[in-house]
């Protein structure tokens, strides 16, 4: 480059030559400033790294989750002398007490999180990233597997939440950075840094055991559970679960694979409604191409009967493409008793069926993961139950279900749905058709204990909430 006649080579890399522009100086500085600032305009100082950009993407999504108590104001001294001589009552006020982190899954108000983050929670409440708060109720619950969803239930009409990005199934690499987000000890909005340190650790956290965790030593304290751990394309890998408490640095979370495995079983119509597709969505991963698939088909249900098998693969629901149990899951789950279900499958079928109610034994199944037989004569002989004594036999309880986690088996007498004794699955059907997922319901229940070599039936009630 000649800087004394005002000529300047620029190699042009594209054609292989050199090109001669003549440039005053004075121009040429003009150039070299409006460069520099295009520069500093795209963020090339290195600040706008890759993990400040996941960052951004993914926050809109996570939420804060408490629940309220009651609690005693105490003011100062003079409380005990007012209260005696003018008999004032003890001022009471609602705290909000922090319970962990959520992150949202479905722009319609779905949140996922960590069962055991609000399993104890009596009153729900989500603050949304941009600081708003709104009431939120459980909607499903699965112990085993330590996951929850949450739906705000105030949204208002055309709102729409910000929901995270699913990453790959699988697309894991061990020593690649994440982010854990979430609310440690209530801190909101709290970002740390580390990278997988182990994929498919065992952990072993109450009754339950994981084979498929992932190990991260960025930060994860109380309050990070539930919150998502997120690579550096935004994208959810994991939920925040646990920590080791006697070292440092070894954090643990439930992969998005089981997630999302999960989410298919709940974000079907039967959860929300009383309306039944008769399949839940999957993920068949072939490759690297993702398929959203029907699994687990209801050979009696409405997907069958147009000829939906396990497996078919399903590309477009109600027009929207989807490749991925996830968003086939959003389509289906907004969906109620009477709309039509449109599915073009990728073998070239284009069906259409129009969604029924439920049955009783549909119900049963779905709102309290068992199935009920009539206590017959000879049943009731044979388990020394009076003929007087209403009540159905339950002949299967659902593994993870809420009867199965209070112990309720196989054999046991269902008496009574709320105070209405029942004698028939259709009764406890018409019992239950009015009642939303969340609900509480007092269940009267019998069961043979053996008492000093002898059959005893005992009864006793349970408060549950349903499915």
């Amino acid at each position: 480059m000649n800087m004394g006649n005002g000529y300047y080579k620029i190699a042009c890399m594209r054609a292989a030559s050199t090109v001669v522009l003549r440039l005053f100086p004075a121009a040429a500085c003009a150039l070299f400033l409006l460069v520099a600032a295009d520069a500093l305009a795209a963020g090339s100082t290195g600040r706008r790294t890759p993990i400040v950009e996941a960052v951004q993407k993914a926050m809109p999504s996570v939420v804060n989750i408490s629940t309220e108590q009651v609690v005693q104001v105490v003011d100062d001294p003079f409380n005990a002398y007012f209260n005696e001589f003018f008999n004032s009552r003890p001022r009471l006020v609602k705290e909000a007490i922090p319970l962990g982190s959520g992150v949202v899954v479905d722009s319609s108000g779905l949140i996922i999180t960590n069962f055991h983050v609000v399993r104890r929670a009596t009153k729900i409440m989500v603050r949304l990233a941009d600081g708003k708060i709104h009431p939120a109720r459980m909607r499903a619950g699965d112990a085993s597997n330590d996951l929850a969803l949450l739906q705000v239930t105030d949204l208002p009409a055309g709102v729409k939440l910000a929901s995270i990005e699913f990453g790959a199934p699988d697309d894991i690499l061990l020593g690649e950075s994440v982010v854990a987000v979430g609310n440690p000890f209530g801190l909101e909005n709290t970002v740390s840094v580390g990278v997988i340190s182990a994929r498919n650790r065992s952990l072993q956290e109450g009754n339950r055991q994981f084979d498929d965790i992932l190990q991260t030593d960025a930060a994860i304290n109380p309050g990070n559970s539930g919150g998502p751990l997120v690579n550096a394309d935004g994208q959810l890998i994991g939920l925040n679960l646990a920590i080791r408490r006697d070292a440092e640095g070894i954090g643990f979370a439930i992969p998005a694979r089981r997630m999302e495995n999960v989410l298919g079983r709940w974000l079907v119509p039967s959860r929300f409604s009383q309306a039944t597709c008769g399949f839940v969505p999957d993920t068949r991963v072939v490759g690297s191409e993702l398929n959203a698939v029907a699994a687990d088909v209801d050979p009696a249900g409405p997907a069958a009967r147009v000829g939906i098998k396990n497996g078919d693969r399903i590309l477009r629901a109600n027009g929207v493409a989807v490749n991925r149990a996830l968003e086939l899951g959003r389509v289906l789950w907004r969906l109620t008793p009477g709309q039509l279900l449109r599915l073009n499958l990728a073998d070239g079928r284009n069906v259409m069926f129009k969604l029924p109610e439920m049955s009783a034994a549909d119900l049963l199944r779905q709102r309290l993961g068992l199935q009920l037989q009539e206590l017959t004569q000879p049943l009731r002989k044979a388990m020394g139950i009076p003929a007087e004594v209403p009540g159905l036999a339950i002949s299967s309880v659902e593994e993870g279900s809420p009867l199965a986690e209070l112990g309720v088996r196989r054999g046991d007498i269902i008496a009574q749905i709320g105070d209405i004794g029942v004698n028939s699955v259709e009764e406890v059907g018409r019992r239950l058709r009015g009642l939303e997922t969340g609900a509480n319901i007092p269940v009267g229940l019998l069961t043979l204990q053996k008492v000093e070599g002898s059959f005893v039936l005992r009864q006793y009630r349970i408060m549950l909430s349903l499915r």
